[in-house]
């Protein structure tokens, strides 16, 4: 059986989603999301999505006022 995960980023601009993909315990992807970003992926026997809103990296940060 699959499953697919749909992931929506809505934050203030110092965050941003991190999202996790492993397979049998093993990491098989890895990626941040924005705000206003999105992303769609399966699970399936074995495979898992962690995801988090994290503070964004210092340096990443932009403030557009």
């Amino acid at each position: 059986m699959t499953t697919t995960v749909s992931i929506e980023a809505h934050h203030p601009p110092d965050k941003e989603v991190s999202v996790s993909i492993t397979e049998n315990g093993q990491t098989v992807e890895a990626f941040a999301l924005r705000d206003g970003e999105s992303a769609q992926r399966h699970v399936y026997d074995g495979r898992e999505i962690s995801v988090k809103e994290v503070a964004k990296p210092v340096g990443q940060i932009h403030d557009p006022a």
